[in-house]
């Protein structure tokens, strides 16, 4: 039994649990030695696919304007076929069915955001002018949404809202 100490406490000593030291060679263990390296063909670094780069500001701005002009009725609508998706053509369609002729509308701001390398959002603040509206009336401001995809190497407008 072990004694007690001045405080009352009981001290045991801890069983070995460290292996016995035993000096060892450096070096890797023997059954390493037997490692060759690989022969024949080895791997080569390939350089990453380059991805593609958001079309820059004006770029954008550009396609813009050429949307708001469709809808002021300045630009004929098959001039952006080429460059809309087939459900952006036809709610460019429906927005100039559904609006009132005489009106204006005119880019205040443009916001981008590339989620992928592969597309880009946008978000526009478009001011409204009616002409039949008389003056010292508030301004109107519609935002608008649109997605560009890259295909085939060109941008081309997926997704267009007028809200």
């Amino acid at each position: 039994m072990h004694e007690p100490t001045p405080g009352g406490f009981v001290l045991y000593s801890l069983p070995d649990y460290e292996p016995p030291h035993e000096p060892e060679e450096f070096g890797p263990p023997p059954r390493w030695s037997s490692l060759r390296p690989a022969s024949g063909s080895q791997l080569t670094l390939v350089a990453p696919p380059t991805e593609p780069t958001p079309p820059p500001a004006d770029v954008l701005w550009r396609l813009v304007l050429h949307l708001i002009e469709a809808l002021d009725a300045r630009r004929p609508v098959a001039q952006l076929r080429a460059m809309l998706s087939d459900a952006a053509y036809e709610a460019l369609l429906t927005r100039l069915r559904t609006s009132r002729p005489g009106r204006r509308h005119r880019l205040l701001r443009l916001h981008t955001c590339a989620p992928t390398s592969e597309s880009v959002e946008l978000g526009a603040v478009l001011e409204v002018v009616d002409s039949a509206v008389r003056r010292g009336r508030p301004r109107r401001v519609r935002a608008a949404a649109l997605r560009l995809e890259l295909v085939k190497g060109r941008w081309h407008c997926a997704v267009l809202r007028v809200l």
